[in-house]
């Protein structure tokens, strides 16, 4: 099955590497905080796939928008957050895990019941879309954007708790420990 990961990291990176190196930086994340969470390996390794690929639903939306270097319109932000829909629906036909696939879709579920694609909150969320729900919050925090300069990591860790209702609070916790712990 890696085979089919490494492919869709190539397809990614040749549509924007932009995405590709987004996502390479979560599977790394992903592969650290499992180890900091002593997952077991089935569970890590799922969490790095899911992690590699959560933004594949982005290829189906236009450049423009995606690196657009303002503030999105309302219908531009309804667009982009059909990723996660459009996302799943891709990797579908491929047979992955189902644990991969919910990665896929609900990695932008908020644990307050604010996020999309299905307003889903607290424990009903996969733990591991929990888990990158965090990781990817952080990256897209700390790297530079269009519409941004990214933040150092303890600033970035300060605006996750600003934003605390967003995360599941144990995971959050043990984010910042890891963090703290990997970033010198």
């Amino acid at each position: 099955m890696p085979h089919i990961f490494a492919f869709i990291q190539r397809v990614v990176d040749a549509r924007d590497p932009d995405i590709a190196s987004h996502q390479s930086r979560l599977r790394s994340y992903a592969e650290g905080f499992a180890k900091h969470l002593s997952l077991n390996r089935d569970d890590s390794n799922t969490l790095a796939y899911g992690a590699e690929i959560h933004d594949i639903g982005k290829l189906s939306i236009s450049e423009s928008i995606l690196h657009k270097p303002s503030r999105l319109t309302h219908a531009e932000y309804l667009l982009i957050q059909q990723h996660t829909q459009l996302g799943a629906e891709l990797i579908q036909p491929l047979s992955l895990d189902d644990l991969v696939v919910a990665i896929v879709l609900y990695h932008h579920e908020n644990f307050d019941g604010s996020g999309y694609p299905a307003r889903l909150s607290g424990e009903k969320i996969p733990l591991l879309a929990r888990i990158v729900r965090i990781i990817d919050s952080y990256d897209a925090i700390t790297e530079d954007r269009p519409y941004h300069k990214g933040a150092q990591p303890a600033d970035a860790i300060a605006m996750m708790h600003s934003d605390a209702h967003w995360y599941d609070p144990d995971l959050l916790k043990e984010f910042t420990a890891f963090i703290s712990t990997s970033v010198t």
